[in-house]
């Protein structure tokens, strides 16, 4: 056969099947990566408090997959021990002598942060909270040994001081509640009236 030309035939090939181009002509468009959470970090690992009522600032950060900060998410803050330290927000604050875990929680990721509570000066011999509705304030109270702790009602509902042994109150929607502890240790109370509405007592 004249006039056969292999390489002409090949071009004509690779023009009819488009190079690959898209169907419009135009490139394939790269996809955008979805940011996910990957990671959670907290601003300081360990915090020593000297003091109850002290307070230290956590800041956690959660970043996705390729090391980005997410502002958006949501971080839940919960403490090992509230006798020793609560946290609200990142917010730490020292309630009596001892060591307790600070986490933060994203989702399924977490991280931790030990808070320790080295007081030189002993706690008091009496103490007072405030039994509003729905909530003792403050929650975590600090005495001394054979200290007296008194509650005072000043909601307008029924609430109760109950403590799993031991002295606990009436049912009651005003008055006062007062109890001398004579061990060591920390003591978890309740309203049995209202779930949720709980408090403690840390003696040294």
């Amino acid at each position: 056969m004249k006039g056969f030309h292999p390489i002409a035939v090949l071009l004509f090939g690779l023009t009819a099947c488009g190079g690959g181009t898209s169907p419009s002509g135009g490139t394939t468009p790269t996809q955008p990566v979805v940011p996910v959470p990957t990671s959670i970090t907290i601003s300081l690992s360990s915090v020593t408090l000297t003091s109850p009522g002290e307070v230290a600032s956590l800041t956690a950060t959660v970043k996705d997959q390729s090391g980005a900060p997410m502002s958006s998410q949501t971080v839940t803050w919960t403490s090992s021990d509230e006798g020793v330290v609560t946290v609200s927000s990142g917010t730490v604050t020292a309630v009596a002598n001892g060591s307790a875990t600070v986490t933060a929680t994203s989702g399924s990721l977490s991280a931790q942060a030990s808070v320790k509570v080295e007081s030189s000066s002993p706690p008091p011999s009496t103490a007072n909270v405030t039994v509003n509705d729905n909530v003792f304030n403050p929650s975590a109270t600090t005495i001394a040994l054979g200290g007296q702790v008194t509650w005072t009602w000043s909601g307008s509902q029924q609430h109760n001081v109950t403590f799993q042994s031991g002295e606990s109150s009436a049912t009651q929607t005003s008055g006062t509640f007062s109890r001398t502890f004579s061990a060591a240790g920390s003591f978890s109370y309740q309203c049995t009236v209202h779930s949720g509405m709980q408090g403690s007592v840390s003696v040294d």
